[in-house]
C-alpha cells in the first residue's frame, strides 16, 4: 500500500481540495440501512453513537472521545478547543451554537480535518463537528445524491460506484466532501466534467445565529457554496449533487526523469506545458518535482489512443528514462491507487498559484528549483485544469476558471524537529512566486502567509459579495478562523 508521502513523491500528489476528516471517529463505523430504501445508507461512528442529547454530544479535553474527535490530517496542528460539539442533526448544531453564544465563544467548523492550516479547530472556543452526519441517499432515476456534511470521499465513491454513478472530486480517501466542495473541488476528472462544486445543486445550513437556511429558498447561499470556502458564516449540514454515469475504464502513465539540474528541469517543464495544451478533456496531468527527480503523471477516462494523448506520451517518452503504465481498469480499482495514507502526517502544503502559461511562473523557477534541489522533503507540483472548468457556465463564487494550471508546494518530514527547515524553505519558495507576480491562489490550499488572501482566494468582487452574506448570516462574527470572511467595514 502506498503511503501518502510516497504517493505524493511519485504520483499525483494532493489533487484533492482539502478540509476533510481523518479522525478515527470514522475508523470504527458500521453501515446502517435506513428503512427499506436500498439507495440509502448511513455510517454511524460507534465511539460516538451514544450520549447524544438533542443531536449533540459535548466533549471536553478530559473526555474519552475528545482526542478522536479533535484529530486532523496535519499532525503538526496542535490546537486544543475548549469544547468539541459532535452533531448528528441540524438541531444538534443549533444547540452547539446556543452554547457558544451563551459563553461568548468563537466557533470553528470541522467536517473532517484536512484543513492544511487547521482552520477547523480553535484554541479558545467551540468546534462544531459534523463528522457523524454521514447519511447518503441516491435517487436511481435522476442520479441525485443527498449527502450529510460528514461524508468522506472514499465512502462516497464506494456508495456511488456500486450503483454505477460517480461524483467528480479529488483523490485522497479521507478528504471531507463538504470542505472539498465548498472550496471548489478539483481532481483527475474536472477537465471532463467540471469542479465538484459545479455539481452542487442545493445545501442546507445552520447560520451563525442558529437559523436553519436552505439554498432552495436563498440562491445566494448556493452561489457562496460553489467555491466560496467554509467556516465563514454557517455550518453546512446537507449537500445535494448531480452525479455522473461512472466511466467505463481508467488508464494512467508515469514518466520519470532523474538527476535533473535547473536547466534540464526548465526544459522538461517547457515541454510539459506545450504538450498539455493538446490533451483531451478526458485526461489529466501533473508535473511533480521532488529533489532532482521529476515525475509526470497523465490519466484518462477516455480512449488510450486519442490523438492528443498519444502525442503527449510520445513527447514525454522522448525526454524521460522510465515510463510505467496502468490500466485500462475499472474506476473502482484505479481510485485505490491514489487514496494515500490515512494520516495524520507531518506536512506543509499550500497553493503555489494559478497560471495561464509557463511564462507566468518562469521568473520564479530559478528560486523554486534551488529550494527543491537542496532541501530534501520539498516538492513543487503543477496540475492541469481547463476543459470543463473553464467552459462551464455554473454560477458560483469560484473565481479562477480562466486559469488552466494550478501549482502547489508541499513539504513532508518525519520528526517535528525537521519542521522549521522545511517550513522556511516553503516560505522562500512562496516569496519567489509572489515576486513573479503570481497572486491568485486556491482557497482549499491556504497559507497563513498570504498577505491579500481575500483577493487571492476569491477575487475582490466576489469577496465583497461574500462579506454581505457574512453580514446577513453571521452578524456577530461567531463563526470564524484566521482567514474567514470578515464583516464589511
Amino acid at each position: 500500500m502506498h503511503t501518502r508521502r510516497s504517493f505524493l513523491r511519485t504520483s499525483l500528489a494532493a489533487t484533492t481540495a482539502i478540509l476533510a476528516d481523518v479522525s478515527s471517529v470514522a475508523a470504527k463505523e458500521r453501515p446502517v440501512r435506513l428503512g427499506t430504501n436500498p439507495s440509502s445508507v448511513r455510517t454511524v461512528p460507534k465511539s460516538l453513537s451514544d450520549a447524544y442529547v438533542d443531536g449533540v454530544k459535548f466533549l471536553t479535553p478530559d473526555a474519552v472521545d475528545y482526542a478522536t474527535a479533535r484529530e486532523v490530517y496535519n499532525a503538526g496542528i496542535l490546537t486544543q478547543p475548549k469544547i468539541i460539539a459532535c452533531c448528528t442533526s441540524e438541531t444538534g448544531v443549533q444547540r452547539a451554537l446556543e452554547r457558544a453564544k451563551a459563553e461568548n465563544w468563537p466557533v470553528a467548523v470541522k467536517a473532517g480535518g484536512h484543513s492544511f492550516e487547521g482552520f477547523c479547530l480553535n484554541d479558545d472556543g467551540l468546534v462544531v463537528s459534523v463528522s457523524p452526519m454521514r447519511e447518503m441517499q441516491l435517487d436511481p432515476k435522476t442520479g441525485i445524491l443527498i449527502a450529510g456534511a460528514g461524508c468522506r470521499l472514499e465512502e462516497v465513491n464506494q456508495f456511488l460506484l456500486a450503483k454505477g454513478r460517480f461524483l467528480p472530486a479529488g483523490s485522497c480517501r479521507t478528504v471531507g466532501l463538504a470542505g472539498l466542495t465548498l472550496g471548489g473541488g478539483y481532481g483527475m476528472f474536472a477537465r471532463k466534467w467540471g469542479l465538484t462544486c459545479d455539481h452542487l445543486r442545493r445545501i442546507k445550513m445552520v447560520d451563525g445565529t442558529g437559523t436553519i437556511r436552505d439554498s432552495k429558498d436563498e440562491p445566494d447561499l448556493l452561489w457562496s457554496a460553489r467555491g466560496g470556502g467554509n467556516g465563514h458564516f454557517g455550518i453546512v449540514t446537507e449537500l445535494t449533487f448531480n452525479t455522473r454515469a461512472a466511466p467505463a475504464q481508467f488508464s494512467s502513465w508515469k514518466f520519470r526523469v532523474y538527476k535533473l539540474d535547473p536547466k534540464r528541469a526548465t526544459a522538461l517543464l517547457e515541454t510539459w506545458f506545450e504538450a498539455t495544451s493538446d490533451l483531451p478533456n478526458e485526461s489529466f496531468s501533473a508535473w511533480i518535482m521532488n529533489g532532482s527527480q521529476v515525475t509526470v503523471v497523465v490519466t484518462t477516462i477516455g480512449s488510450r489512443e486519442e490523438k492528443g494523448l498519444v502525442a503527449f506520451r510520445r513527447r514525454l517518452a522522448g525526454l524521460t528514462k522510465k515510463m510505467t503504465s496502468g490500466g485500462p481498469t475499472s474506476l473502482k480499482r484505479a481510485l485505490s491507487w491514489y487514496y494515500g495514507e490515512q494520516g495524520p502526517v507531518y506536512f506543509k502544503n499550500a497553493s503555489a498559484g494559478y497560471y495561464k502559461e509557463m511564462d507566468d511562473i518562469r521568473p520564479a523557477l530559478p528560486g523554486i528549483f534551488e529550494e527543491v534541489l537542496t532541501v530534501p522533503g520539498l516538492i513543487f507540483q503543477i496540475n492541469t485544469l481547463g476543459g470543463a472548468i473553464s467552459n462551464g457556465d455554473v454560477e458560483g463564487a469560484y473565481p479562477h476558471r480562466a486559469f488552466p494550471y494550478l501549482g502547489e508546494s508541499q513539504a513532508y518530514w518525519e520528526s517535528p524537529a525537521r519542521a522549521p527547515v522545511l517550513q522556511e524553505a516553503a516560505g522562500r519558495m512562496h516569496t519567489h512566486i509572489a515576486q513573479a507576480g503570481v497572486t491568485r491562489h486556491y482557497a482549499n490550499y491556504p497559507d497563513l502567509a498570504f498577505k491579500d488572501w481575500p483577493t487571492a482566494y476569491y477575487g475582490a468582487e466576489n469577496y465583497a459579495r461574500l462579506q454581505q452574506l457574512k453580514q446577513r448570516y453571521d452578524p456577530e462574527n461567531r463563526i470564524r478562523h484566521p482567514q474567514s470572511v470578515r464583516l464589511p467595514d
